[in-house]
């Protein structure tokens, strides 16, 4: 299996072969544009992949009209009901917004020319979906189709706009603005490889590439709710074995905005099998998986919602008391991608801190590079993430020289991911002699402030059947002195004030418990 981390969009196009005649055949050179952590991309063999149209109509609309109901005589602008009629009940809310773009595509089929829209070549995918979403979930959602500007970039009217394709596409400036504001409002995204179709894949990553410049492309791993959070999705049947996935793994991949997946990229296929067809040669999911990965991914869309639209609000706590006798900078590390999902939780945690304690000290929060000296004029420095990141040797030289300076470290990953904990470990390792350990439960950050024997564990957390400790928090202590106290559950979402659905966190309340005991020990030690 071929190992993905970070995407990145490959330079140049594809070099295709096309037989002379048969629009339905394309030499496939590279198999999935994929930039490892070394760099390398891979290649397979050459294959063929059909193009053009494919699925049925869409499915007709659900009619109203009673038997023996005729049209209202023009021109009346209404029709007065009848007493006995029942008002119509109102349209159910749009789910997902099919977003329209490029122009009519056309190809010869038996001496016939035949036009399509590339964007639409499955036209009943997304409303078949959303049908069967709504009878697994419990919901009442339709679908829309039309080009971007048709939709505001509102995700409490559209919540996910869907792209799907297999040919190369571009985005205009104004839809790479128009895209950008509705993720970062709260919105979900989808990108759908209709016949695994490494053109429209290349193209998706490298347009959202100028939509978030800053982000990239992961695999989904196993553990992700994308993939648990309906069904459980550990392998998948395809209607043709794509090279990199010889034991049916699920080729999603995702980029985080915040504290969710914001963009959804399908390797292969998924709008047939929405559809209820299967495409010869084309290298999709098959019907019941993709169907179960759809309605996952709808659900997920959905569990995050809240937490997007409450992310999109910046929030900023700054205690103005005239009686404050200084200053305590509340200070961040840039580190990794998407280091910077949790401003309104700090805001919370300091505006806790300020009115559940006696200090009279202004809160401020300041972003810093590790590598720069600026970092050693805050007292307290807060690192977190999502992903795997690792130090250059001059980050790992300017946290030496903090920590020796009197410096003071809390980091925890966000949403409680695994891979933040395992960089941050061996990170940790490269600054420190002394190894992170469990603190005792007589250590102050149990007790300066609130007294916690125990604390309690998010829902999702408690699903995991994972071994929880009792008391989460591990330090580096060197004479008598904790620097580093480091939370491996989500510390930071729990300031939030509400649970993430699927964050491996601390619950609300005990998170900012400890939250406030960590920043007095800080300012007492």
């Amino acid at each position: 299996m071929l190992s993905f981390r970070h995407l990145e969009p490959a330079g140049g196009t594809l070099s295709t072969q096309r037989a002379k005649g048969d629009a339905m055949r394309t030499t496939w050179l590279a198999v999935v544009v994929a930039v490892a952590l070394a760099g390398e991309c891979a290649v397979g063999q050459d294959v063929e992949i059909p193009k053009g149209p494919c699925g049925t109509k869409p499915p007709a609309q659900q009619q109203r009209r009673k038997g023996g109901e005729g049209v209202p005589p023009l021109p009346l602008p209404a029709t007065p009901l009848r007493r006995t009629e029942r008002k119509r009940p109102p349209s159910p809310p749009v789910l997902i917004a099919k977003i329209a773009y490029g122009a009519p595509k056309e190809i010869t089929v038996a001496d016939q020319a035949v036009k399509y829209l590339d964007w639409d070549k499955d036209p009943g995918d997304v409303q078949v979906l959303v049908g069967l979403a709504n009878q697994a979930l419990n919901l009442n959602y339709t679908t829309r189709k039309g080009t971007m500007k048709e939709f505001a970039p509102d995700p409490a009217q559209y919540p996910i706009y869907h792209f799907s394709g297999s040919d190369d596409f571009k985005l205009t400036d104004a839809e790479i603005d128009r895209l950008r504001d509705f993720i970062r409002a709260g919105g979900t995204l989808w990108g759908d490889t209709v016949y695994g179709d490494p053109d429209f894949f290349k193209a998706f990553i490298r347009e959202m590439g100028k939509v978030f410049p800053d982000r990239h492309f992961y695999q989904v791993p196993l553990d992700h709710p994308l993939l648990n959070c309906y069904y459980q999705i550990k392998k998948v049947t395809y209607t043709r074995d794509p090279p990199d996935a010889p034991n049916g793994e699920p080729m999603l991949f995702a980029m985080d905005v915040g504290c969710r997946a914001a963009v959804v990229l399908s390797r292969y296929g998924l709008c047939c099998g929405w559809d209820g067809h299967r495409r010869a040669k084309a290298f999709n999911v098959d019907v019941e998986d993709a169907r179960k990965i759809g309605i996952n991914m709808i659900a997920y869309a959905l569990g995050t919602h809240g937490v997007g639209i409450y992310q999109a609000t910046a929030k900023n706590y700054y205690e103005e008391d005239a009686r404050a006798r200084g200053d305590f900078i509340f200070a961040q590390a840039r580190v990794g991608e998407n280091w910077d999902s949790q401003a309104n939780n700090l805001a919370n945690l300091l505006k806790a801190v300020a009115t559940k304690t006696s200090t009279e000290i202004k809160f401020e929060r300041k972003i810093v590079d590790l590598a720069s000296p600026d970092v050693l004029g805050y007292p307290f420095l807060y690192v977190t993430g999502h992903q795997d990141f690792k130090l250059s040797n001059a980050e790992v030289q300017g946290l030496k020289t903090y920590l020796a300076g009197g410096g003071f470290i809390l980091a925890s990953p966000c949403c409680g991911r695994r891979e933040f904990d395992t960089a941050f470990r061996r990170e940790i390792a490269r600054v420190t002699s002394a190894p992170l350990q469990p603190l005792a439960e007589n250590h102050p950050v149990y007790n300066i402030m609130y007294k916690l024997k125990s604390v309690s564990y998010s829902p999702y957390a408690e699903a995991q059947q994972e071994s929880l400790p009792k008391l989460p928090i591990e330090g580096v202590t060197v004479g008598g002195s904790t620097s580093v106290v480091y939370c491996p559950i989500g510390l930071g979402g729990g300031w939030r004030g509400f649970d993430h659905p699927y964050g491996r966190d601390i619950a609300t309340d005990d998170a900012t418990k400890l939250g406030v005991n960590v920043v007095m020990y800080s300012l007492t030690h």
